[in-house]
């Protein structure tokens, strides 16, 4: 197992989606973006933990899916 890793990043429609979903789909170990799926389950739920809400909650959110990644 290597210990080395890299970061995706980039603007919205940049690809950042399609290549995490390449790299999975060629055997790579990838966490999935946790910024659509807080979204996804926020607008769901009617909650506020949103970029254009609550900006510190949607932070807070997404670290600590990250984290337990």
């Amino acid at each position: 197992m290597s210990d080395r890793f890299l970061v995706v990043t980039g603007g919205p429609g940049a690809g950042k989606t399609s290549l995490i979903t390449e790299l999975a789909r060629r055997g790579f170990h990838t966490i999935p973006e946790s910024g659509r799926a807080i979204i996804r389950e926020e607008t769901a739920s009617g909650g506020d933990a949103l970029p254009w809400a609550d900006h510190m909650a949607y932070a807070e959110r997404m670290l600590e899916r990250d984290l337990s990644a």
